[in-house]
């Protein structure tokens, strides 16, 4: 099998790596924009535009395939300790601060279709995102995407955070270390700012945003899967506290825990997007990551097992060593179809501030050391690296 491990079905048990490649664009972001409108409940319809997207196109940033017909939760999700009075949540205040600092709360991929489906949704990507039994989530809290914004020197900043035992005090930190040989790091580029207020990014060659597996030992306890040609389109952030927003009504009713399960995807979403992002990933490179749950490589799952191997739990590969399955994208090109050696992905997203430290008191994120592991209460977060 190949050295990465992706957790797909990690309820507690996972994390992974997402890595961010080549030229990205974070678009549309502006203090002045206001959110999507949150859904009012009572089946209201208010949905957005189509979230269908084709290999190398953008999703609309918040658009919405539900109807918006869930029912409001009674008794209503708790939200302590996020801020319940912002749209989205907040973990922290960007009010006064030269940079505007988020975590992504929720990333709904678009494309390609065996990453949106809705197991892959649900079990993987939400399971990583959502918080640790904080806030009404009773997710992972081990898939921390960062992103910072700075509109005095036009610049953005993204990367990935370990696990953190305190995300409303001390909050995140930017990882800062070779893990399995690749530089995860933050990654810095300019930005401009369009008329509509929304802000666009200079190309990122590669980026790594690292997800921590719970339990994970040092140097196997994160995953890496790498995603190039990367951009980030229509961020608009509203009050300088929120991309997108929360919806209320897109949950269930509390357990005994006091968490919350989606309501139903198909019907009604917990999070309104407001932002959208897109890439791709070589299927050389997705071979080397291991789908662990399912026992097979990404490569399978993107190519539905096209052509394999090793009993159908990896790609085939010619006498040169390259995956023979073909997708939806070429890297040569960077464009749909031609060599057709790529995927590609696109998503799109919403996310809440966040204080971002320095991240000297851990390993993870000043380079003196991965010590893997994660899972809420992991080694992480005890500070937050930025550039």
């Amino acid at each position: 099998m190949k050295s990465g491990v992706f957790t797909w079905i990690s309820f507690g048990t996972g994390a992974v790596v997402l890595a961010l490649g080549a030229p990205a664009v974070f678009g549309g972001c502006s203090s002045s924009s206001t959110p999507p409108p949150a859904n009012t409940g009572g089946g209201d319809g208010a949905s957005g535009p189509s979230c269908t997207t084709a290999a190398g196109e953008m999703p609309p940033p918040d658009c919405d395939d539900t109807d918006e017909s869930c029912p409001a939760p009674s008794p209503a999700c708790p939200t302590t300790p996020c801020n319940g009075s912002s749209a989205c949540l907040a973990m922290a205040d960007n009010t006064g601060k030269a940079t505007q600092d988020f975590r992504f709360r929720k990333l709904n991929i678009t494309a390609p279709a065996a990453l949106a489906q809705k197991f892959v949704q649900q079990a993987v990507i939400d399971q990583g995102i959502n918080l640790k039994d904080q806030c009404g989530e009773g997710g992972d809290g081990t898939f921390n995407w960062l992103v910072r914004f700075d509109p005095n020197s036009k610049q953005v900043t993204t990367g990935g955070a370990p696990p953190s035992t305190d995300p409303f005090g001390l909050g995140y930190c930017f990882v800062k270390d070779t893990i399995q040989g690749l530089p995860v790091q933050p990654v810095t580029v300019n930005m401009t700012q369009g008329s509509d207020g929304s802000w666009s990014s200079d190309a990122i060659t590669k980026l790594f945003v690292p997800i921590f597996l719970a339990g994970g030992d040092a140097g196997t306890g994160v995953v890496v899967l790498p995603l190039s040609q990367a951009k980030v389109s229509g961020v608009t952030i509203a009050g300088g506290n929120c991309i997108g927003s929360y919806n209320p009504d897109g949950v269930t009713s509390p357990t005994a825990g006091g968490t919350c399960s989606d309501y139903d995807p198909s019907s009604c979403q917990r999070w309104h997007t407001a932002g959208a992002l897109g890439g791709y990933i070589t299927l050389n490179e997705s071979e080397g990551v291991n789908v662990q749950t399912l026992g097979k490589t990404l490569c399978v799952l993107l190519t539905g097992g096209s052509s394999t191997t090793q009993g159908g739990t990896e790609c085939a590969t010619d006498a040169n060593g390259n995956v023979t399955a073909q997708g939806d994208y070429c890297s040569t090109t960077n464009s749909p179809g031609g060599c057709a050696d790529s995927y590609w992905l696109a998503a799109t997203f919403a996310a809440s501030a966040v204080t971002i430290n320095d991240g000297s008191a851990d390993p993870n994120c000043n380079g003196s050391g991965f010590t893997g592991g994660g899972g809420d209460g992991g080694t992480g977060g005890t500070d937050a690296a930025a550039e």
